[in-house]
């Protein structure tokens, strides 16, 4: 079983697969029409798809919100596997990741996975992990460590 973390963008987007024992798959940043097809070809039925979902502040958003949107639909729509799908808050799964401890830092995610994993250098776990890579890692952490609580969908959305 492989989940697939997605970091979602309103032009591309980053995807990481992470194996039970936590090891990395798949690593890539792929522009949307690439991901989709991707997704159409990938994983078999016991593969998950954890998506890094957004969350209204109560602020005004501009296009690149809506394009994102629509570009998480599509995903689901390519995934073969329906009833593998979980998207999460980006709060919920940095909190997780971070302890509960909920900085501004754009690097504490890197930094926390790092920390738990190992380093990013040639042989280390997380080699060639990079930008926006991180966060669809931590989504697929996040729903791991979720099913290995026994909680699956501990905190799904939709």
């Amino acid at each position: 079983m492989i989940c697939y973390g997605i970091d979602p963008g309103p032009t591309s987007s980053a995807i990481v697969g992470v194996d039970k024992s936590y090891a990395i798959t798949l690593h890539d940043h792929l522009d949307n029409l690439e991901m989709e097809a991707l997704l159409t070809d990938l994983g078999n039925p016991t593969d998950l798809l954890a998506i890094e979902w957004l969350q209204s502040y109560g602020m005004v958003v501009g296009q690149d919100i809506f394009l994102t949107c629509r570009a998480v639909g599509r995903f689901e729509k390519c995934w073969s596997f329906q009833g593998g799908i979980y998207l999460y808050a980006r709060p919920t799964i940095r909190s997780h990741i971070l302890g509960g401890v909920v900085g501004k830092k754009r690097g504490a995610v890197r930094q926390a996975l790092m920390l738990r994993f190992g380093g990013t250098k040639k042989g280390q776990p997380l080699h060639g992990i990079v930008r926006h890579q991180w966060d669809a890692c931590a989504a697929s952490v996040y729903h791991l460590d979720g099913a290995r609580l026994g909680a699956e969908d501990w905190a799904r959305i939709g």
